[in-house]
């Protein structure tokens, strides 16, 4: 079983709910600097685009990597990032080519999106614009 987050841009309202859930998921603090997802913002057009790791069959993050910090989780097939390997080197930020890698410079470790086990934080707390859903694939392998 494999999954991935679909985003719907033009149903963001920029209200960065999924940002603030996603932190706490995932750190146990709303913090929007620690959150896997990232709502970019033009207020003066109303112009909101949530970036987040697409779990892209190619995953350049994972070849990338020097030291082999990123696999693919045999669950839910999200990336996985094993901290006690991870350099912090930041070469799979630059190799995401959807900006859906962001960085903690204070822990100097990425942020990448691991789908929260299958059930995503970020769905939840967008449920009423539906900007962000959860697509089950089932591996036809």
């Amino acid at each position: 079983m494999t999954g991935r987050l679909i985003i719907e841009e033009e149903q963001c309202t920029g209200c960065v709910g999924c940002m603030l859930a996603c932190s706490l998921a995932k750190e146990g603090a709303f913090s929007l600097s620690l959150s896997r997802i990232n709502v970019l913002r033009n207020e003066e057009v109303a112009d909101f685009r949530p970036r987040v790791c697409v779990q892209c069959l190619e995953a350049p993050c994972i070849v990338v990597c020097p030291v082999n910090a990123l696999s693919r989780d045999t669950h839910t097939g999200a990336i996985h990032l094993d901290q006690g390997t991870c350099i912090g080197c930041q070469q799979c930020v630059d190799a995401c080519p959807y900006n859906g890698v962001r960085f903690d410079d204070s822990r100097g470790m990425p942020l990448i999106c691991d789908l929260c086990g299958g059930s995503p934080s970020c769905v939840e707390a967008c449920r009423f614009p539906q900007a962000i859903r959860y697509e089950k694939e089932v591996d036809k392998r």
